[in-house]
């Protein structure tokens, strides 16, 4: 009886501490800035939370990410799009150039580290002075990334190898790439480029279309699939994997 009377107890104890722990995650708004946690009792504006570590550091402001924890959409759209890649892979021939390359880049994608983002500037000057830059923050969860100015930029898709390469000032986007070693399939005349602020570009690298544009440092570059000639189902894929790679959380 005093055995069943103590299960009882803890169960019941166990459910309300459960339920304190939600009601107060619920009611504070958690950020946690460059590895560190704050809890904040009221809602804070973007400035007031960067003020706590702008002068630590020289901090690149247009590789700066916020993160919204709260919510999942990067996480089901990866699903999405996993999805996507295994409704494909049974319409191709198993051992042809085009199944290699999208099982490559399901392998990567599935081992990205994610979060999603909060497409914003961040910029703690900005901030203080222009009041459509400075976003009140309300309750729940968020991860500031602050950073340096970056060394790499981000190559993956149709490579042998995804990884980072060192960033060189005035290299324009068709030369960068040229060095890079295609895997199967790639595009072999656009890449595109997802900037460190989230914007998307799709550029120009055959001799046809060269687009002389230099690359940000911390800028991802993405080497499609080459798409079809008679369906537009690789070229939505493709763009489509460029908007989820804006939620990445990169390696510095």
């Amino acid at each position: 009886m005093m055995k069943s009377f103590l299960t009882t107890l803890l169960v019941a104890w166990t459910t309300f501490s459960s339920v304190a722990w939600a009601s107060e995650e619920a009611n504070n708004l958690n950020v946690t800035l460059n590895g560190q946690t704050y809890i904040f009792e009221r809602p804070v504006r973007l400035a007031s939370m960067l003020s706590i570590v702008s002068d630590k550091n020289d901090w690149y402001w247009p590789a700066s990410t916020v993160f919204d924890l709260n919510a999942n959409d990067a996480e089901l759209e990866r699903e999405a799009i996993k999805a996507e890649i295994s409704a494909l892979l049974p319409l191709i021939t198993r051992h042809s150039d085009k199944y290699a390359a999208l099982g490559h880049l399901y392998r990567q994608i599935s081992s990205w580290d994610l979060h999603t983002r909060v497409v914003m500037p961040v910029s703690y000057n900005r901030a203080r002075l222009i009041a459509e830059e400075n976003p009140m923050f309300q309750f729940g969860r968020y991860a500031i990334e602050l950073n340096t100015r970056p060394k790499n930029v981000h190559v993956w898709g149709a490579v042998k190898k995804p990884q980072a390469y060192l960033h060189q000032n005035g290299t324009p986007i068709y030369t960068a790439i040229d060095e890079v070693k295609k895997g199967k399939r790639p595009d072999r005349s656009h890449v595109f480029i997802i900037d460190p602020q989230g914007n998307i570009e799709k550029k120009g690298i055959a001799y046809w279309n060269l687009d002389a544009s230099q690359i940000m440092p911390g800028s991802q570059i993405y080497v499609p699939i080459n798409s079809e000639l008679f369906s537009d189902r690789i070229e939505k894929l493709n763009w489509r994997v460029a908007a989820l790679a804006v939620n990445r959380v990169l390696p510095q």
